[in-house]
């Protein structure tokens, strides 16, 4: 049975987590200004409007999907808690993100120093969520 109230405050905190660190890590980004080699014709312009659509995307896949993925089968998965949802971030970051991310850099020429920053950046957004994730559903 799906507990609602569990599935609300993950989304709730995952959802506060999330929209704390690309504050900081939008911040960042500009402060580093590591897209200065490309033409700006091929950057979109970063303002309040980027900012809310790619938090709105990253909400819906980092945040929405995993929390009700795992409030449906937290019963049956054979791991819980902090140690997991760790474990879980860096299984889908090794496989999922690093391929896709290592066949862009074969084909576009992009700086690395940006890859390399984005990467960190969804390492540890994937890490904090799915540790969220994982210590609320053991509480």
């Amino acid at each position: 049975m799906i507990s609602f109230q569990l599935l609300l405050a993950s989304l709730l905190w995952t959802g506060g987590a999330l929209l704390a660190f690309e504050l900081i890590w939008y911040f960042l980004e500009k402060k580093l200004d590591l897209l200065k080699k490309l033409p700006p014709g091929l950057i979109e312009e970063a303002g309040v409007g980027y900012f809310v659509s790619k938090f709105v995307m990253q909400f819906a896949f980092l945040v929405v999907v995993p929390t009700a993925v795992y409030s449906w089968f937290y019963v049956m998965v054979p791991f819980y808690g902090v140690r997991a949802g760790i474990a879980m971030a860096l299984l889908l970051f090794i496989f999922g993100i690093m391929p896709f991310t290592v066949t862009i850099l074969m084909r576009v020429k992009l700086p690395v120093s940006f890859i390399l920053f984005q990467l960190a950046g969804y390492l540890l957004k994937l890490i904090m969520v799915y540790g969220i994730i994982g210590y609320l559903y053991i509480l």
